[in-house]
Formats: structure tokens, C-alpha cells, sequence
């Protein structure tokens, strides 16, 4: 995922030697299958009393400006990263109580939200005007400074990145086992399709495996809890143009996003599924009904695509980024849950100075593995 890519090619710019062990393609991971939306951030920072992964964010999202340009010079590959605007629209009690929540937060940390009104909206995104006529979208904010990246794009150019970098990239590698001794990861067996197996050893390891984490960490004697949530995307076609802004319903959860070539992404959903990553009729519908309630008077082609991602989610909101307890030489990067694409830079930065003993930020104590005191269920193998 791109976690994982991030913090290779980081590491790699560093004249570091890199392996990377993935479990899926690229195709089959959730950043692969995530919108790419940046929520905006404030022009000036972040407040001094911002909140650690406000900050991070913040930071994080400086560095995807710095990384979109040397990832395209590198690669040739533009990411797409750019200032699209956000229109975040109320529909009803529960979605307008949500925009108010989220108007407190903008003002708090100084992000620019522009209240609309009905009529306002239709004017800005004529798309959503009859929309607005039928009642169906009561009103809301324009965001003029969220930004959307081109995820697809985004990791084809961090895998271009690593290999010009030197990184070994082994795809479909499940791992079968961690070796340990005298509180050091020695080496990772791992597994492929075809059944043959290999053993990497490394002076270094860093796990971030998304919402698989949980059962790695395990093999290490760690509870470190990273729940998958299922998040189904639907992709439509409309005239390109037809739309030109992302539109947010209340906090976001669900949301239209148009790219410049006429695309539609549709989504989402947050299901405690499992480990299932197939798509279900019942939450396609409601997408396909969700962008038609929006876009009544909208030429749609037929939906041309369906997907689904997990999402690592932590119990308290927050990643899990930092040293592995009771470990000298493992880190830890997960449990990013809907922000992963976002935070993803920030995260390479952060794991990359600590391998090499760099100072951190101290707020970063508060993504430490050990954060809740429980985190160690056993003993460390070895």
C-alpha cells in the first residue's frame, strides 16, 4: 500500500538498501481503491494548540505538494495532485447537524468555508440545481482549498520511484513467520502463490501492512488492535465539466468526486466486514441512487466499475507510528483508517528520521505503539 511505498522510497533516498514485501498488488490495496480526497487544510498552519495528528496532517500535507513535483520529475508520472474545491452540502437533520460539527472545526483551526445557500450552490455547480430545486440539498459550505490526488497514479509513481531508487519490490508475498532473537527481528519468511519460499533477513523492519497489521504484530507478541472497515466506490461517467468541485455530504462520508475526464467516483461506504473485499448489491444501490438524487437532470452512462477497499482502523482515531516494543530495530506504521493516502508522506518522513536516530517531533508520542499501556500481551519471541 502506500504506506509501505512511501516509506521505501524514503528510505531509499536516503541510500538505504530497501526490500519491500506486499501482500497484494497494487490493485487489491485500500489506498489503490480510495477517492484521493485531501480535506483542507489552513493556509497559515495549523493552530499552536492543534491537536498532534492535526499537526501531522498539516505537515503531511506540505510534503505531498513536494513530493508531487519530485515524483513527476523522477517518473514522469503527474500524480494529479490539485486544488479542486469541495462544496459540502446538507440533505437533512443528520448531515446538516454534521456540517455544523464540521463548521466548528474549520473555524477552529482557520480553514476557509464559505456558507452557501441554496441558490449559491446552484450557481457554483449548476449540475446540482435541480437538486436543489426538488429540496433535496438544503444548503452547505464552499471549501475552496481541499485538493484531490489520483491515487492509481499516485502509487504507479512511488513503485517507479523505488525501482530507480534500488528498492526490491516482491509482490503477493503473504508473511509465514517473523525470526527473533535478543530483542532484534533477524529475518521475514514469506510465502508467493506458487508456493515457493523465501526468508529476507534485515538489520532494519518496518510493518505496515493496513489492516493486516494486527496479525503480523501478533507474531511478535503484540495486541495492537487495526480493524478492517470496507469502503465500496462506484465509478459513473458524466460530461466532463458537468461537475467541476468534489461535493461532501455533511462530514463526508459520502461524496461525488469528478475527475477532468468525465469519471464520477461514487462513494462510500464503512462496513465492519472482515477481511472481505467483494462489493454487495445492497451498497452499490445506494451509491447508484446517491449520485441520481444529486444529479437528477445529469447524463449518466451506465456504471462502468465497482471496487472495495479495508481500512485500518485504531480504536482511539489515531495511526500507530513508531518504534515496536520490547524491539530495538522494528517500526510500526498503521492503523491510518480514511486518511492513509493523506498522511502517507508525513509517515515516510517520520519512520525514515527515526531509523536513523533523527529527533521527532515529541507530539509524535501520541502515535507511539505503547500509548494505551497495553499494547504487550507476551513476552517478545527469541
Amino acid at each position: 500500500g502506500v504506506i509501505g511505498l512511501s516509506i521505501a522510497r524514503e528510505l531509499a533516498g536516503r541510500e538505504l538498501q530497501v526490500t519491500l514485501l506486499s501482500r497484494d498488488a497494487a490493485r487489491a490495496t485500500a489506498s489503490w481503491a480510495a477517492g484521493g480526497i485531501f480535506p483542507a487544510q489552513p493556509r497559515g498552519g495549523p493552530p499552536p494548540d492543534g491537536s498532534p495528528l492535526e499537526q501531522f496532517t498539516a505537515v503531511s500535507d506540505r510534503l505531498h505538494r513536494i513530493w508531487a513535483e519530485e515524483l513527476e520529475a523522477e517518473t514522469g508520472i503527474d500524480t494529479g495532485l490539485r486544488r479542486c474545491g469541495t462544496i459540502a452540502i446538507s440533505t437533512d437533520d443528520e448531515t446538516l447537524a454534521e456540517l455544523g460539527s464540521e463548521s466548528a472545526r474549520w473555524r477552529r483551526l482557520g480553514v476557509r468555508h464559505d456558507p452557501l445557500l441554496g441558490d449559491e450552490i446552484a450557481r457554483l455547480e449548476p449540475a446540482l440545481g435541480a437538486a436543489v430545486a426538488a429540496g433535496t440539498v438544503l444548503g452547505g459550505c464552499h471549501l475552496p482549498d481541499e485538493t484531490q490526488l489520483r491515487p492509481p497514479r499516485h502509487l504507479a509513481a512511488l513503485r517507479s520511484s523505488c525501482r530507480s531508487r534500488g528498492v526490491i519490490v516482491v509482490d503477493n508475498a503473504t508473511v509465514a513467520g517473523i525470526e527473533c532473537s535478543a530483542g532484534r527481528i533477524t529475518a521475514v519468511r514469506f510465502a508467493q502463490p506458487d508456493g515457493h519460499s523465501q526468508t529476507v533477513t534485515a538489520d532494519v523492519v518496518c510493518l505496515a501492512a493496513g489492516a493486516w497489521s494486527q496479525g503480523l504484530l501478533a507474531h511478535l507478541g503484540l495486541d495492537l488492535p487495526t480493524r478492517p472497515w470496507r469502503g465500496q466506490i462506484l465509478l459513473h461517467r458524466i460530461p466532463p465539466g458537468c461537475l467541476s468541485r468534489v461535493v461532501n455530504l455533511g462530514a463526508g462520508y459520502d461524496y461525488l468526486i469528478p475527475r477532468d475526464d468525465g469519471r464520477l467516483l461514487v462513494g462510500s461506504t464503512i462496513e465492519d466486514a472482515g477481511y472481505d473485499t467483494t462489493t454487495t448489491p445492497e451498497a452499490i444501490g445506494r451509491l447508484e441512487q446517491l449520485v441520481r438524487r444529486l444529479l437528477p437532470q445529469t447524463r449518466l452512462g451506465a456504471a462502468e466499475l465497482s471496487w472495495a477497499g479495508l481500512r485500518p482502523g485504531a480504536a482511539d482515531g489515531r495511526p500507530t507510528i513508531g518504534p515496536i516494543p520490547g524491539f530495538d530495530n522494528a517500526w510500526v506504521a498503521t492503523g491510518h483508517y480514511r486518511a492513509g493516502l493523506h498522511l502517507s508522506t508525513g509517515t515516510a518522513v517520520a519512520v525514515a528520521d527515526m531509523i536513523a536516530g533523527r529527533p521527532v517531533d515529541p507530539a509524535m508520542a501520541a502515535f507511539a505503539a505503547d500509548r494505551h499501556g497495553t499494547a504487550v500481551l507476551t513476552p517478545p519471541p527469541g
